[in-house]
């Protein structure tokens, strides 16, 4: 088969209200998962996987976390000098309050956007996040598009609508009754049918050629509609062919604290984990090298993972724990998420707590959240035994 020269844009102008305290001062891109991931590890490796070279990424603010983790984009392929490279727009909320609007005027951030798919030269453009979690197959996806001739190909995933009703913010498609994988709406939850048992959840990742982007980019940039993919589509479903894409892997949508919390756990099941980190290639990350973890003969440990340079004396079960991880002697880590450089002392108690990077637990702390409202930490805070619970 021909290989097509495709082109990346991310959307990392993702909503972390409902993540906060842990995207206070970072975007959700760069979220740690899974004691040595970044929740953007996952779309550059799916770049990686399909030898994609040349990506963008749009980002508000100015994104520090982030931009030290990719840096030239390097672990992922994404530091060709020829017909490649990695383009950062950061700050687009800043630019987009200081445009003059005029009638007719193409916003800046998607001004941008063709800017770099016309200089990328790309036959196909790619447009995804980071928040929705997986690991997908960008050449079978468009495979499927050149396939069904499509002029737009979005993937998504059959869920049970139980599993969805309490997100507000996910979008869904209803398809053509004759040609089922064509997509004719684009809805919320509420406007599904009452009897329809599963629904065909939007993952905000689709793929088109160059001249249909720069279209429907030039439509919604007209609009100052600045945002997710389906901004580019969701008024042009009439007078485009709109596939959809069924995705069967693992996926979860990382919208509040509670699905980053589940999804984080999910690691902990073998099902799952294979699910995501063993279809296809391997996850790719930033290297860090550091020293295998201590356990002494006084750790216990129950159904958890671990990364390098830690030191364990106390009982972990259930739990995620991250690089540089200290907890001491008699120490119960239950249900937990434990970020990197965390110091954990001797006596205390956490069950169901996650704790952002550099937090210190005193002795004889007891932190306790539940399985439906976990207890977050921010980062680099010190509790000691007097504050608790």
């Amino acid at each position: 088969m021909k290989k097509h020269k495709i082109g990346a844009i991310l959307n990392l102008n993702e909503d972390g209200t409902k993540l906060a305290p842990l995207t206070d001062k970072r975007p959700i891109a760069s979220l740690p998962f899974g004691c040595r991931y970044r929740l953007i590890d996952f779309p550059f490796t799916s770049l990686h996987s399909a030898s994609i070279e040349s990506a963008a990424y749009f980002l508000t603010g100015n994104g520090r976390s982030l931009h030290d983790h990719i840096r030239s984009g390097a672990s992922w392929g994404l530091d060709s000098s020829i017909g490649g490279g990695l383009f950062p727009y950061t700050e687009t909320d800043v630019r987009q309050t200081s445009e003059v609007e005029e009638p007719g005027q193409l916003s800046n951030f998607y001004h941008n956007q063709i800017h770099y798919v016309v200089r990328s030269k790309s036959e196909y453009v790619v447009v995804m996040g980071s928040k929705m979690l997986c690991n997908i197959d960008l050449p079978a996806l468009l495979r499927y598009h050149q396939e069904k001739e499509a002029d737009v190909t979005i993937m998504y995933k059959n869920m049970p609508k139980s599993t969805y009703l309490a997100n507000e913010a996910a979008t869904y498609f209803t398809f053509d009754k004759e040609e089922q994988d064509k997509i004719t709406a684009i809805t919320t939850f509420e406007q599904l049918p009452l009897d329809a048992e599963t629904a065909a959840l939007s993952m905000n990742i689709a793929i088109m050629s160059s001249e249909k982007f720069i279209e429907l980019a030039t439509q919604a940039g007209k609009k100052n509609e600045n945002g997710d993919t389906l901004l580019l589509i969701k008024d042009h479903l009439n007078e485009n062919k709109v596939y959809g894409y069924e995705y069967t892997g693992y996926l979860k949508d990382i919208d509040d604290i509670q699905s980053y919390f589940e999804a984080n756990m999910d690691m902990l099941v073998e099902a799952n984990y294979n699910a995501l980190f063993n279809r296809g290639d391997s996850i790719i990350t930033k290297v860090k090298n550091g020293a295998p973890t201590f356990y002494s003969k006084d750790a216990k440990v129950s159904n958890a993972q671990f990364a390098s340079d830690c030191f364990i004396e106390g009982e972990v079960e259930n739990s995620l724990i991250f690089r540089k991880v200290t907890i001491g002697k008699n120490a119960q880590v239950h249900h937990s998420i434990v970020m990197q450089g965390t110091q954990i002392g001797e006596g205390a108690v956490l069950e169901y707590v996650i704790l952002d990077k550099g937090v210190r637990i005193g002795a004889g702390v007891h932190l306790k959240g539940t399985a439906d409202e976990v207890m977050v930490i921010k980062k680099n805070s010190v509790i000691e035994s007097k504050k608790g619970v």
